[in-house]
């Protein structure tokens, strides 16, 4: 695999710079590179009507490589046609969620569930999962190239920040006014019918799929090797596992979602982005029930001294890879009509992360970006941890996740 590249974030934040009060060691290696590097992506940062496939962004000289271009990287496994519906025998209760209007005060924890009587599950449609290996050789990638940096990107406090109710919190980096933030998040969105609507019905409210599928992790500990591959063909090693945990903990809930394992960024990485949006829209049509849309990535944060950071927080006593939500907002570069329906949802979904889950998510990212946003008013991009993180910590927020989407899914049902 080619060497990781050293990732220059200075034009991102000379746009919107975040950590002017960070003091910590870790903060300061962070503060010029590192925070909210979210736009690790192939450099299709907005579709404005024309398809500018020469674009260049920052994420072309991030540490995410072009599948492509990795030498030792066997081809993706035949994607099988057929859709397996498969059911959660596994129930966790839900507590009582009120019919209130705010967004903001989730009632209940999902901590707290264990002693709720139970209900009936829900489903998980399956789809386009691969069914092979990428027979790599993980065991000989054992030189010390850099070291991982375990980090919790916290409360900041800083004029681009807006603090919700909850504590949860959003980066600002538009021109919209901070106070119209804060009156979205008080919203709950109204994305689609919920008529005849009941846990544990075998309608999908919620798609998972994955823009780069083949994203994987480095293996826990506190040194990398530069050649260990970031990207894997195994559904078990990359992000098809994470969006695995989410739709798990949603039919625990009695949520029925569509995981959709497509992948998008192989054989060719450039173009990702057109070909998830088709996926996107075919499932829409496939399953109208569906409300929530979300295209679940890993972040690729390296430094310029050459250590690479994993967004980190300790959840019930365990290790859990922070997650962001990204949302875009309507500019001149952007067209996203519905996007503070998109803003709304990602604030209630951050605060019942919040709420259940306090330190879990990074803020959210509010920028003039339209990862394929534009197609639905409700689809969100979420990144779970960087490649610093272990797929274990990745899979427990995949859980984590899957619990505050459901939070978010009674709500707004309880509301209508």
């Amino acid at each position: 695999m080619g060497k990781l590249k050293i990732l220059f974030i200075g034009a991102l934040s000379a746009a919107c710079a975040v950590l002017s009060g960070t003091s910590s060691a870790v903060g300061e290696i962070v503060k010029s590179a590192v925070l909210f590097s979210a736009g690790n992506f192939d450099g299709e940062l907005s579709r404005v009507g024309s398809e500018l496939s020469s674009e260049t962004s920052v994420s072309e000289v991030s540490s995410e490589t072009s599948v492509s271009e990795v030498s030792n990287e066997t081809s993706v496994s035949k994607v099988s046609s057929e859709t397996s519906v498969s059911e959660v025998s596994s129930v966790t209760s839900i507590s009582a969620v009120s019919s209130e209007t705010s967004a903001a005060s989730v009632s209940g924890s999902v901590s707290d569930l264990s002693e709720q009587p139970a209900q009936k599950p829900g489903k998980v449609i399956t789809k386009n999962r691969t069914d092979g290996e990428d027979d790599v050789d993980y065991s000989k990638f054992t030189e010390k190239s850099g070291t991982i940096e375990r980090y919790n990107f916290g409360y900041f406090d800083d004029p681009n920040i807006v603090t919700l109710s909850s504590g949860a919190q959003i980066r600002n980096c538009t021109e919209d006014e901070n106070a119209e933030l804060l009156a979205a998040s008080e919203i709950l969105p109204k994305l689609g019918s919920f008529e005849g609507f009941e846990l544990g019905s075998e309608k999908p409210q919620v798609l998972i799929y994955h823009t780069h599928t083949s994203e994987s992790f480095l293996p826990y500990g506190g040194d990398y090797d530069e050649d260990y591959p970031i990207r894997s063909s195994d559904p078990e090693r990359n992000m098809t596992a994470v969006g695995d945990a989410i739709c798990e903990a949603l039919a625990k809930r009695g949520i029925s979602s569509v995981h959709d394992c497509k992948v998008h960024d192989y054989p060719m990485f450039t173009g990702a982005y057109y070909r998830s949006a088709d996926t996107l829209t075919e499932n829409l049509e496939e399953y109208p029930s569906i409300k929530i849309a979300i295209d679940i990535h890993r972040d690729g944060i390296i430094n310029e001294d050459g250590s690479v950071t994993a967004p980190t927080a300790e959840i019930n006593g365990k290790a859990a890879a922070q997650f962001m939500i990204i949302t875009g907002c309507d500019g001149e570069d952007t067209d996203i009509p519905d996007y503070k329906q998109n803003l709304e949802l990602s604030c209630l979904i951050q605060n019942c992360a919040e709420n259940a889950y306090p330190t879990l998510a990074r803020p959210i990212l509010f920028d003039y970006r339209n990862y394929n946003q534009s197609l639905f008013a409700g689809d969100l991009l979420i990144e779970v941890g960087s490649q610093g993180n272990s797929l274990d910590e990745a899979v427990y927020t995949g859980e984590l996740l899957g619990n505050a989407i459901a939070d978010a899914v009674i709500k707004m049902w309880k509301n209508t």
